[in-house]
This record gives structure tokens, C-alpha cells and sequence, in this order.
């Protein structure tokens, strides 16, 4: 009740300092400065802004310490005129970013006729502010030889990679789901992995901001970084682009990979157009775009090698209406739409026959609707609602026991047979998210005081999750043996090593909602000249209900952001920073659904212990057919009791039976500490550089001991069950890093740009995986199987990369029959790190595991396995990574206000072939628990790896286990490429033309 009537408190106390409306957050940004005179802070100044962009203009006083604020701009290039009777008025120039605050900072001279000064502000935003941020326009962009995608775009920014599992952006060290990813304003982050939707049209993109440390208060579930989008508005001249962008297969060069697929010669068009214009001039504008793409590009099997046609539909379409209600009032209207469809999709895993493809199809939306209003010249008002759809169906087409069950490696991982998941025959999923968000901004000028640009609001999000999770189109899959031979697959089992899985959904969802109410404070205070601070706080109430409507998480946390920052000589050249923040991340879905009793899945592993079915040596011609195999496994199974059997019953999970909340859950949170330098070079550039300590806590755990206790099924089976909580002691993850970015422009028509980053990430806590969106982090589960030192060591995590650079050079070259764009990009990356891991049985009795292995203590049911770790943490890297990208681009004169433009990239000019993805390489190793783990050089007839106690062995290689290798039966051998995936991006050639109006 203490700490409800706390809660209750703050929000009315920070709810008094504005009205609650709602807010567009993320969308625009602020000009702000101060106006001075002989030294002096100047009063009573007239700033007035005016730019294509917006309706109209906008004013505001300057106040009694010379300051004055106007927020709520929308990005653009403005022109700012500053005025008072008696002095010089003065007309500065400058850029506004989205999400970006830009200084302005003029000094006025008395004069004694009226007169003018025209002059270009100098430092770009991220050279004036404490935030760590990067901005790209849409003309950057397009010049420059990336994708015109978000996920390009922000990869070009210090802090970031796409270590993450599936080559997930990262940014400054934090898991790739714990990004906060906006378009318009409105949260595109896909509810389970976090990463950003493809709901916009590349040309209708206008800029992107991309924040990486020492974000302010109104920003918040998220502990890495934040990436805010805006699309283009029309305005009062007619604008628009038709563009047509080329692809092939064939312009490709094939990877290093030894069995790297010959391409096909099939041009792939994506149609681009937009237009934008006034119905009413000055009160009403729209704006229209649309996207429409059909690819085929060839892809091959696993392990196979089958050749075969990927082919995928996108139709995108976005529509927007920005008007006038009144002077000084504006509601923006937004609405995007995609519908993607594929064709002989692999929904997830390596899979090596043509069976496990199927169809894939999503449509999704965002809506928005976004109010801005100026009450005074000091007080202003902003507000959004906002939600985004997002459906998708793919996987199995047949729930029958046969066609629908899925055919697994017990090594390898590689499958066969049917598709994961089930498709059309089972429901549709729906991840959805929906918020709405009020903010009110009041600037402060005193001479006592200096000047304060106060922000207040509220807001709430939800994140709706309705989805049937279905393993597989019968529930089932079989782990045994994937044979192949002369180029025919089979596939046996083995009573030594072959499982069965049984993955039901027990009930339908009735539609998760986990949600977040905020409420925030933030200050920008310019003390004087040479000091100005950031305080902010951040307050989020965390609650929400799992898919069987179980309240799960019921929480709050107070975030503080605070920022100092000191301009050595009050001229904008030299600015020293420092800044402390906590960020608390959003609880996430996989964790708090983890015990719903709808919509997720149990799994209920059996030991096989049927007869031995294709064993190795069989031929060909003896092989029993797949179909048969199956049949025979059922057969076993269900003569020993099938899903009611408990003898062979090896693992489980069983939501809401094997796992259990003892309190509400509540979200990780960060800790962060940054120090900055920036210094502009004239009017020509700047440089900055930061660093950044961040220390992350309170993981998802699951901790299972005696203590816990043991719960029973719907069968009657007794488990041990495990606590989900949040824990902190003995888990780490750290992240040190050093940010440098800046931008030179030495003439006219050169531009220099780059960013550097250089970073260590060290822990125990991974918090992902390539199949697992988030992952439970084992903390005293089974303590007496698992508390060795290499079950969790400390080490490299998968998304260290010790050095990053981008670096590109541009230049304009002005002719009589248009102008050319010559633009370099250069990057480069240090190797990712992979580890050498398995698993091994450490049950003493068990078939494989150690004479003097662990005595069951007491357990309902024992782990049968347990992981080790063989090497370092990270020990093991692929290649660093280099690649040289070329752009030229030709934009003609205008005729009749049509302009016409190529735009051709070359990438990887130089055609290297570097290991850049530890996904897809050999990392296998074999263990006692693999019949094929032969001691030795493993020659026939060599004694099997002998089992070992972790708490007492430390095992030696070609004693107890073995590293993949061709000798011992492997296609690779352990740390060699499995797929062409493997390889950084070949010398690929693309071109896009069209015209602009």
C-alpha cells in the first residue's frame, strides 16, 4: 500500500504540471539558443522560424537571461530571425533533426539604419548536445552506397552492429530485443525479437536519428538505444518521385563457399512512387506514397545442397494528412500498410529437403494521429495516439502424426520432413501494440536562474500478443539420425541417443497485455554561458496479463538522467560532457508468458528406446522408408504409454507446472556513465568523442533447487518446478566503449564523414539466442548438476566486436549536363567471437554418463543433461572484416520541374571474402552422449569417449570429446563454413533510376 500511495503521488504531482492531452513523441525537434548583446543576455528579442516544412511560422520572446525555445518543429531546414527596434536584425540558417535539439545562439549589435545579417550556423546537433546521436537525411542516404532501409541506416552509426543472433542490430552493448525502434512516432519494434518493422517506403523516408547513450528522460523500456524515423509531409508546392530500383542474382559474385550456389539471371524491380502537396496553402497538405517489389533469388538446402527458388511479394502503401485547425493548432494523420508474401519460405532452422519449405504471408499496419498546440509563446502542447498490427501465418500445412511431424538431427540440429510451426490449419499470429502519450513543454527565463526548457508527460503502452505457438503441424518432432547418401535422404533412430518431443498448445490465447504507464520530468537547463545541465526523471508502472489472462507483472521503477555539460570558451568550439542514467527496459513477452496455460506450448521429452531403425552401414537399398520410420516410432511409443508414459520420460516444461512466479516479475534495468568531447572545426565540420560504461541487471533467471518443490501435470506426472524471477549476484554483463564520429567538409563539393567505435562486451548472460527471442538464464537451477565453473563462465559475449569504422568520402562534380555524386564508403569490423560448447550426462548410472557422477539429491526428475563449456567464453573468432563500396550517382537539370537520377552502387568493390557469421560455422562438439565420439584419431574401431564428472575432470580432447571434423563423419570441420551465409556480402552490383518533381 506504501509504495501504491507513492506511485499514486508522483503521478498526480507530475500530472499538475501539465494537462493530459495526448503527445507525439520522437517526431520533431527544437530550435532553443540564447541572444546576447555586448556579453549581456538580451530580452524582449523576437525569434520568429520559417521553413518549408512547416504551416506557417512560429515566435517566441526571448526571456530575461537571453534565452528563448520553440519546440515541436517539424524536421527541416529553418530560418530563424532574430529582431529587436534599435538593434541588427540578424536571419541564421540551420538544420533541425528529428528528435534533435539544435542551438541557436546569436549576438546583436546596435545599429544605427536598419540592417540585416544573413548568416549559416555552424556545429551540427550532435556536436551541441549531451546525448550520443547520429542523423541521416534521406539525401545522405541515397547518395551514399547502403540500403535505403532503416537497418542500413542504422548500422552506419557508432555503437551499432548486427551481432546480434539472425544478424540483430545491437546498440552500445544491449540485447538486439531491447532497442526502441519509432516511425512517425509510433513503435515498430516485432513483440518478440524486438527488431523493427519494414513499415515504411524507403522514399518516403525523410531522416532518421539514431540515439546510442545519454538519452533524456522522455524516452524510455528500452536499455539500448533508440531509433526515431519520420516519413515526408506534403507542403505547399507539389512534390513527388517515381523510381524503379534493379536487382539481380546475377550481379552477385558467388562466396568463397565450396558449395556456394550458381545464381540465377533474373532482374528483380522494386516500384517506388510518392507525391506530396497542398489542398488548402498553409492549412492543409498531403502527402501518398507507394512500394511495390517482386524478388526470386536462388537458395540451396542444407547439408543437401537442393537447389531451389526463393520468391517473395511486398506491397507497401502510406498516406498522410497534415493540417491547420487553427492558428497555432496541427494534427498530423498517419497510416502505412505491408503486405508480404513468400514462397518456398524456411520458417526457422536449417533444413535439408524441399518438404520443410512452405508459405509465409503478413500484413501489417501503423495508424497514427498526432496534435500539436501552442497555448502561449512559452507553453506548448503535444499528443499521439498511435498502434501498430502485425499478423503472420506460415509453417506446416498438415496436423496428420505422419505428414505432420518434424524430423530433427540429434547432432547436427538439421530438419527434415515438415515445416516448424503449423500454417493455415492453425490460427493466425497476431503481435500487436498500441500507446497513447501526452507531453506539455514550458520554457523559463530568468536572469536568477539562466534558462529552463521544462518537459512533463504521460504515457501508456501495450503490447498484445495472440499466438497458438504450435511446434510443428502434429506437435510432435523425432530427434535420430539424418543419413545422406548419394545424395538420397534418410533417417533412423537409435535407442543410444534418439528422443521424441511433444510440444501441444493445452488451451487457445486469450491475447496477452503486458503494458507500461510513464510519467516523466525532464529539464534542459542553460545555467549561462558555459554550463548547462539535463535533469530528468523517469517514472514507468509495469503491468500486464500472459495469454491465459494471468496478471504476471505488476512493478515500477524510477529512472534517473541526468547531464552536465561545459563550453570551455561560450563560443560553441569546445563543449566537455558527462552524463549518469538509469534505464529500465520494458518486461518482455518471452519471460512473462513463460507460465501461461494458453497459447504457449509444453514440451515433454522421451528417451527412444524402441529398436534400432537405419542404423549406420545400411544400404541403400535396405533403408526403411521415412514414412515407415515414423510409423515405427509411434508404434514403439504408444505401446509404452505415448504422451501418458513417465518411465522414459526425460525433461519437461509445462507452463505453469515445471516454472512458476513467486511475485511479479519486473524488467532488467542499465546503468550508464558517459564522458564527451566535441569541438566544430569552423564552419566546415566537427569531431566528438565519448565514452561509455554500462552495467546491466536484474536478468530473467529461472532458479530450481530442492527448496523450490515439485508440482504435477494433467497426467500425473510430479516435476520439480523452478522459479522465475529476476536476479543479479554471480550474472554480468558489461559494456566499455569509446564513440568517435565527425564530419569535414574541406571545399564546396567534398565531404569527409565516419564514426569509430571501439568496445569490449564481457558476461555471463547471453539473454538470446538465434531460436530463442529471449533466454532464461539459468541461475541455481539443479545447483548440484550445474554449479561447475564452465556450465557459465565469464567471458567474450556473441556480440563483442572490439573495432568498428565506417569512414566515406563524398564529392560533388557540377556539369552542364547535371550533377554527378562520387561517393567511397569504407568499413570494417573486428571478428565475432563463438565458443566450443556441448552437452554431457552427468548422472552417475546413466548410459553416458560418469562412473562417480551426481547422486540424485532428491529431485522429481533429475536433469539428463547439462551444458559445458570446452574452451574460453568466446575464444574462437571468424575473420575480421573489410569491405570497399562504391556509389555513383547522376542527378540531370530540371525540365519543367521534372529532374531525373541514377543511382548505381558497386558493394564490396574489392570482392573479399572474410567469415563474418559464427551462425554458420562448424561448431559442433561430440561427446559420450554421440556414438560417433570415437577416441583418438576416431578410426574404426576405437574405444568411445569416455564420460567425465565437471565437478572433478577436466576433460582432454580425444579423451572425452571431440571437436567437429570431416575424419570423424562431419560434412566441416569444427570452425570452417557451413553455408555461403557464412560470408560477408560478395561484390554485388544494383541500380535505381527514376525522377524526381
Amino acid at each position: 500500500m506504501k509504495l501504491l500511495r507513492t506511485s499514486v503521488s508522483l503521478v498526480v504531482f507530475l500530472l499538475l504540471l501539465t494537462p493530459t492531452v495526448i503527445l507525439a513523441q520522437a517526431t520533431t525537434g527544437t530550435i532553443t539558443g540564447t541572444v546576447t548583446s555586448e556579453g549581456a543576455a538580451l530580452p524582449g528579442v523576437a525569434v520568429t522560424v520559417e521553413s518549408p516544412a512547416l504551416q506557417g511560422s512560429r515566435s517566441a520572446m526571448t526571456g530575461e537571461a537571453g534565452g528563448y525555445n520553440i519546440p515541436a518543429l517539424p524536421p527541416g531546414r529553418y530560418t530563424v530571425t532574430f529582431s529587436l527596434a534599435g538593434m541588427q536584425t540578424i536571419r541564421k540558417s540551420v538544420s533541425l533533426g528529428v528528435a534533435q535539439t539544435s542551438r541557436t545562439d546569436v549576438e546583436l549589435r546596435v545599429a544605427a539604419v536598419e540592417e540585416a545579417l544573413t548568416v549559416t550556423a555552424t556545429a551540427p546537433a550532435a556536436a551541441e548536445v549531451t546525448e550520443v546521436s547520429t542523423n541521416f537525411t534521406s539525401t545522405t542516404i541515397n547518395e551514399l552506397p547502403v540500403g535505403r532501409n532503416i537497418d542500413d541506416t542504422v548500422r552506419l552509426a557508432p555503437g551499432v552492429t548486427e551481432a546480434g543472433p539472425n544478424d540483430q542490430i545491437t546498440i552500445s552493448g544491449a540485447n538486439s530485443f531491447d532497442n526502441l525502434f519509432l516511425v512517425n512516432g509510433v513503435v515498430v519494434n516485432e513483440n518478440l525479437r524486438g527488431q523493427p518493422n519494414a513499415l515504411y517506403i524507403e522514399d518516403a523516408i525523410q531522416e532518421s536519428t539514431i540515439m546510442s547513450a545519454g538519452i533524456s528522460a522522455e524516452f524510455g523500456r528500452f536499455t539500448g538505444g533508440v531509433v526515431s524515423t519520420i516519413t515526408k509531409s506534403g507542403g505547399n508546392e507539389f512534390t513527388g518521385s517515381l523510381r524503379d530500383s534493379l536487382t539481380n542474382p546475377d550481379w552477385a559474385e558467388k562466396t568463397a563457399y565450396i558449395n556456394a550456389i550458381q545464381p540465377i539471371d533474373d532482374i528483380n524491380s522494386a516500384y517506388e512512387g510518392t507525391l506530396g502537396g497542398r489542398i488548402i496553402r498553409d492549412r492543409l497538405w498531403f502527402f501518398a506514397a507507394g512500394r511495390f517489389q517482386e524478388r526470386e533469388e536462388p537458395r540451396q538446402t542444407n547439408q543437401t545442397l537442393i537447389p531451389y527458388v526463393f520468391s517473395s511479394e511486398d506491397r507497401r502503401y502510406e498516406g498522410k494528412l497534415t493540417a491547420q485547425l487553427a492558428r497555432n493548432h496541427s494534427v498530423i494523420g498517419s497510416f502505412i500498410k505491408s503486405d508480404e508474401d513468400r514462397d518456398n519460405y524456411i520458417t526457422s532452422g536449417r533444413v535439408i529437403d524441399l518438404r520443410s519449405l512452405t508459405t509465409y504471408e503478413r500484413p501489417k499496419s501503423l495508424e497514427s494521429l498526432h496534435y500539436t498546440g501552442v497555448i502561449t509563446n512559452n507553453f506548448l502542447l503535444e499528443g499521439q495516439f498511435a498502434r501498430m498490427q502485425d499478423e503472420f501465418t506460415s509453417g506446416a500445412e498438415s496436423r496428420d502424426p505422419i505428414e505432420g511431424t518434424m524430423l530433427l538431427d540429434s547432432v547436427t540440429g538439421n530438419r527434415m520432413w515438415s515445416p516448424t510451426f503449423c500454417g493455415t490449419p492453425c490460427p493466425a499470429k497476431e503481435r500487436d501494440n498500441k500507446s497513447w502519450l501526452a507531453k506539455g513543454s514550458y520554457f523559463l527565463s530568468t536572469r536568477a536562474t539562466g534558462n529552463h526548457s521544462f518537459v512533463s508527460g504521460y504515457e501508456e503502452f501495450h503490447q498484445l500478443r495472440n499466438e497458438n505457438n504450435y511446434q510443428s503441424g502434429s506437435d510432435f518432432r523425432i530427434h535420430g539420425n539424418i543419413r545422406v547418401i548419394n545424395g538420397e535422404v534418410f533417417f533412423g533412430v537409435d535407442p543410444l541417443e534418439s528422443e521424441i518431443e511433444y510440444d501441444p498448445v493445452p488451451a487457445l490465447s486469450r491475447t496477452s497485455d503486458f503494458a507500461v504507464r510513464s510519467v516523466f520530468l525532464n529539464d534542459k537547463w542553460d545555467f549561462n554561458q558555459h554550463l548547462n545541465f539535463n535533469v530528468g526523471l523517469r517514472y514507468d508502472q509495469a503491468f500486464g496479463t500472459d495469454q491465459a489472462g494471468n496478471k504476471t507483472v505488476d512493478d515500477s521503477a524510477i529512472s534517473p538522467r541526468l547531464a552536465a555539460q561545459y563550453d570551455l570558451r561560450a563560443n560553441g568550439r569546445h563543449r566537455f560532457s558527462a552524463t549518469y542514467g538509469r534505464y529500465v527496459s520494458k518486461v518482455d513477452q518471452g519471460p512473462a508468458d513463460n507460465t501461461a496455460t494458453a497459447g504457449r506450448y509444453a514440451s515433454y521429452y522421451w528417451d527412444y528406446k524402441g529398436p534400432e531403425i537405419n542404423p549406420a552401414g545400411t544400404l541403400p537399398g535396405q533403408m526403411v522408408p521415412i514414412r515407415d520410420v515414423i510409423n515405427q516410432v509411434f508404434t514403439w511409443f504408444n505401446s509404452v504409454g505415448g504422451t501418458r508414459n513417465t518411465e522414459f520420460l526425460t525433461s519437461a516444461h509445462v507452463p505453469g507446472v515445471t516454472t512458476r512466479f513467486d511475485g511479479s516479475l519486473h524488467a532488467p534495468y542499465m546503468d550508464e556513465w558517459t564522458a564527451g568531447y566535441s569541438m566544430t572545426l569552423g564552419t566546415a565540420g566537427y569531431i566528438r568523442g565519448d565514452f561509455i560504461n554500462r552495467n546491466w541487471a536484474d536478468f530473467y533467471v529461472v532458479r530450481r533447487t530442492l527448496e523450490t518443490g515439485t508440482a504435477t501435470d494433467p497426467n500425473g506426472t510430479r516435476f520439480d518446478q523452478g522459479v522465475i524471477e529476476n536476479a543479479s549476484s554471480d550474472l554480468s554483463r558489461k559494456y566499455n566503449a569509446i564513440q568517435l564520429q565527425g564530419s569535414y567538409r574541406p571545399f564546396k563539393d567534398v565531404t569527409f564523414g565516419g564514426n569509430y567505435t571501439w568496445s569490449k562486451l564481457r558476461g555471463n548472460v547471453e539473454g538470446e539466442a538465434a531460436s530463442f527471442a529471449t533466454v532464461l538464464t539459468d541461475f541455481n537451477n539443479y545447483p548440484e548438476y550445474t554449479g561447475f565453473e564452465r556450465n557459465n563462465p565469464d567471458g567474450y559475449l556473441g556480440a563483442d566486436m572490439r573495432h568498428r569504422a565506417n569512414i566515406w568520402l563524398q564529392y560533388d562534380l557540377p556539369t552542364p549536363v547535371g550533377r554527378f555524386n562520387f561517393s567511397l564508403l569504407e568499413t570494417y569490423h573486428s571478428a565475432l567471437a563463438y565458443s566450443a560448447t556441448a552437452t554431457i550426462d552427468v548422472r552417475r548410472g546413466a548410459a553416458n554418463g560418469p562412473a562417480d557422477g551426481i547422486v540424485n539429491p532428491g529431485y522429481a526428475s533429475a536433469p539428463t543433461t547439462v551444458n559445458y563449456f570446452f574452451s574460453d567464453r568466446g575464444e574462437f573468432r571468424v575473420d575480421d572484416i573489410t569491405a570497399t563500396d562504391l556509389g555513383i550517382n547522376w542527378y540531370s537539370p530540371t525540365f519543367g520541374g521534372v529532374g531525373f537520377f541514377v543511382e548505381a552502387d558497386v558493394l564490396n568493390l574489392f570482392n573479399e571474402q572474410g567469415v563474418e557469421d559464427p551462425d554458420f560455422v562448424e561448431k559442433g562438439v561430440l561427446t559420450r552422449r554421440q556414438t560417433t565420439c570415437l577416441q583418438g584419431s576416431g578410426a574404426a574401431g576405437s574405444p568411445r569417449c569416455v564420460p567425465f564428472n565437471p565437478f572433478t575432470t577436466d576433460p582432454v580432447e580425444g579423451l572425452h570429446y571431440q571437436r567437429s571434423s570431416r575424419a570423424r563423419g562431419s560434412l566441416f570441420d569444427f570452425g570452417e563454413p557451413s553455408s555461403d551465409l557464412a560470408y560477408q556480402t560478395p561484390r554485388t552490383y544494383r541500380v535505381s533510376f527514376g525522377l524526381k518533381f
